[in-house]
């Protein structure tokens, strides 16, 4: 609990100093407030940071590879549904807490009904739905006529590509969920809480297909003594899931998260599907903070050799994708099961009996976990904790050495005679203009190092954007053109007569397709040039602040005190980025072309009236087939151009968004925080001593009160200080 202990004291420290912040100013009140007011703002952003201080780490892998046992057996308690299976659309996100709480996020009424109708404009073409309301899934008719119209297509559309068809599982979820949840949504987004005994309840949404489709997002407060409680876990979908949506969500939280644990389960080694997985990664730079665990299935080994054997093998293959991988390998289910013994049922009491007759086996599975956890706080610490408490300990020590210089210059003031307070205030006045010559100066270089740096970024994204020579969209025009369609698969519709369905059946294969396209080859480039030119805006201001660190500290007011050290520069992205409410789009964004496909492809065009058209272009004589099949061929050449058309014009839109609602408020948000640190001590002494000296002489019998508690809090910051000192020398 080291962590938390550090933590813990620099809020109580941070405390302290918002205290003593406030009692200078009731000490020595100016009119306007002044640096008072400033500093206590400084005061609640410092704390608000510690207490906000959240690290995410993400179980990732594969399906069945264990990643909710694992989990389970951090928390020692069966808390995740374990073998939840590849349909939850649910990130479930876990915390150590005090006492047992499900937190359950439902959609809106408004939301699941936009879902729902964007399923139904793919299924359902313009004339299949009755009237023109708006579906609502609260009407009876409505769900009545989905249902009916389900079981119409189930038999045609069911599969895509020997896969399940996601419109139609999403849809069907809903319909099947309803009467379960039609109590709990409601109209606004709508939180559930299931705590201590009720806490299980939570399983019933998140281990349900049709449950889960309800849910916006779920969190699990778990008590737990060996981890953190500012550590949050995530227990992600399969790597490999069927659903390129649930790939898009697992490459959002990718994004939040500081350390990635890998599972790989020992039966099966590194497949196929955890390579094109952590390649994945790779092309997103995240693969830095990679953790591997090898999850033993001590059903299938019968010896340590054999395990490492698997091991190695991994570690073969890891080697070609990451230098020197942490590989781990023990059983998280059997800590699992050795953690709630006494709630196990006789069949697992029986397997951890007979596992632990191996005591080969067991002991190597215990050391390599501890090994494991030893590791995993290490660099959690190293990474994240240590750069976040850092950054904190520089704001606390830039309010402590302000706050300082402020009242030995206010009982300077107070304790001199008046000629030599209009000398000490002639001279900070000329300290001040120096140092508002130094912050015009900057505040000059910095509009002008945004404006250019705004010029590139904007080239760049341009570049990286450009439809024909770009790094993104070439790529995906020719997947799309290239695409190859089995037209021998859609013969039987077409000797039936059913163009339609033959045509629908050959664009639900394209989309999906087209989809785990976007999800495993688009989304993890694009997401990687994003982090690239995030590092290289956060190292264009490092730079430029360091020439004018010298600057700032000889015209600081500080030439006052006996401090002679530079300011520091930190610039933390990810804390400047949730202070400021800035967010890359998400992943699953990318997915959007289809709103624009479905629209031009099929409502504006018409599906049923657009395949008639294409028909007549052909005489209609001889066998179904053979007059059909080239009206399929044209068909398939209409959407791939309307799908073309719509994925340039997603992507032209898409690019604006990076560059304006991103790149551009990060450079801003990163230059105000800089401007921030590199003058926030240039304060407005001159005129918040001015205020003192005239309202000292006004009360001449307050002055020795006022002394006096300049002394009492000079003595309390020295201690708040030495508290600083302690804190520093034990990270």
């Amino acid at each position: 609990m080291y962590e938390a202990s550090i933590k813990a004291q620099l809020i109580d420290i941070a405390k302290e100093v918002r205290d003593l912040v406030e009692d200078a100013g009731k000490a020595a009140p100016t009119p306007s407030g002044g640096m008072i007011s400033d500093w206590l703002g400084m005061c609640q952003t410092c704390e608000d940071r510690l207490q906000d201080d959240l690290l995410r780490m993400a179980a990732v892998g594969t399906i069945k590879s264990g990643k909710s046992t694992f989990i389970n057996s951090l928390f020692s308690g069966d808390h995740l549904k374990r073998g939840a299976g590849v349909i939850t659309s649910i990130v479930t996100k876990v915390r150590a807490a005090d006492n047992l709480r499900a937190v359950l996020y439902f959609k809106s009424w408004g939301e699941i009904n936009e879902e729902i109708t964007q399923s139904l404009r793919i299924f359902f073409a313009a004339g299949m739905r009755p009237g023109k309301e708006p579906f609502d899934i609260r009407e009876s008719q409505d769900r009545i006529w989905l249902e009916r119209a389900l079981e119409s297509l189930e038999s045609k559309y069911l599969l895509s590509n020997d896969t399940r068809n996601m419109d139609h599982v999403l849809l069907g979820a809903y319909l099947r969920g309803y009467p379960d949840v039609k109590e709990i949504v409601s109209d606004k987004n709508r939180a559930v809480y299931y705590e201590k005994d009720e806490f299980s309840r939570h399983r019933d949404f998140s281990g349900s297909e049709y449950l889960s489709a309800f849910l916006k997002d779920l969190k699990l407060e778990i008590p737990a003594d060996s981890l953190e409680t500012n550590i949050e876990i995530a227990d992600c979908q399969g790597s490999d899931s069927p659903n390129p949506l649930h790939l898009a969500m697992i490459q959002d939280y990718l994004q939040t998260a500081d350390l990635v644990v890998y599972i790989i389960s020992s039966r099966t080694g590194l497949r196929q599907a955890d390579i094109k997985f952590l390649t994945m990664i790779k092309n997103m730079a995240g693969m830095n903070h990679v953790l591997f665990v090898v999850n033993a299935d001590f059903s299938e080994h019968d010896s340590v050799a054999d395990l490492e054997r698997v091991a190695g093998h991994v570690r073969e293959e890891l080697a070609l994708m990451i230098s020197d991988p942490s590989i781990y390998i023990f059983s998280s289910l059997f800590s699992l099961f050795s953690s709630t013994r006494s709630d196990l049922a006789e069949k697992d009491r029986m397997r951890l009996a007979q596992w632990e007759a191996d005591n080969e086996l067991v002991s190597f599975s215990r050391q390599e976990e501890r090994r494991f956890q030893e590791d995993f706080r290490k660099m959690i610490t190293e990474h994240r904790f240590s750069i976040l408490l850092k950054n904190q300990m520089h704001c606390l020590d830039e309010l402590l050495q302000g706050l300082g210089e402020w009242l030995g210059l206010s009982r300077d003031v107070l304790t001199t005679d008046n000629a030599g307070a209009a000398g000490l205030l002639d001279k900070i006045g000329k300290v001040q203009q120096e140092a508002d010559r130094v912050r015009s100066m900057i505040q000059t270089t910095m509009e002008g190092s945004v404006s250019q740096l705004k010029k590139e970024i904007t080239s760049e994204v341009d570049k990286f954007f450009d439809i024909r020579h770009g790094n993104l969209v070439p790529g995906i025009i020719e997947f799309v053109r290239g695409y190859r369609v089995s037209y021998e698969a859609f013969q039987p519709l077409l000797e039936k007569g059913d163009f339609s369905d033959a045509l629908f059946s050959m664009f639900q294969a394209f989309k999906q397709d087209l989809d785990r396209y976007m999800a495993e080859n688009v989304n993890p480039v694009m997401i990687g040039f994003i982090k690239s030119k995030e590092g290289e805006i956060a190292r264009y201001f490092e730079s430029l602040g360091a020439p004018f660190r010298k600057m700032i500290r000889e015209a600081d007011s500080s030439n006052f005190s006996s401090s002679t050290e530079e300011p520091s520069l930190s610039l933390d992205l990810s804390t400047i980025k949730k202070s400021r409410g800035i967010s890359i789009p998400s992943a699953a964004a990318t997915l959007d072309y289809s709103g624009t496909l479905k629209t031009e492809a099929f409502m504006k065009l018409g599906f049923y009236r657009f395949t008639s058209g294409v028909k007549r272009l052909f005489k209609r004589s001889g066998s179904p087939e053979n007059r059909d099949l080239p009206a399929l061929k044209a068909g398939v050449r209409r959407v791939k151009k309307e799908t073309e058309a719509s994925l340039v014009f997603y992507f032209k839109s898409y690019k604006e968004n990076i560059k304006f609602q991103y790149f551009f408020k990060l450079i801003e948000s990163i230059s105000e925080e800089m401007r921030f640190q590199m003058v926030n001590r240039f304060s407005g002494y001159q005129a918040d001593l001015l205020q003192l000296k005239r309202l000292a002489d006004e009360n001449r019998d307050a002055r020795g009160s006022t002394i006096s508690a300049i002394d009492d809090i000079q003595t309390r910051l020295a201690a708040v200080k030495r508290k600083m000192e302690k804190v520093r020398d034990s990270l």
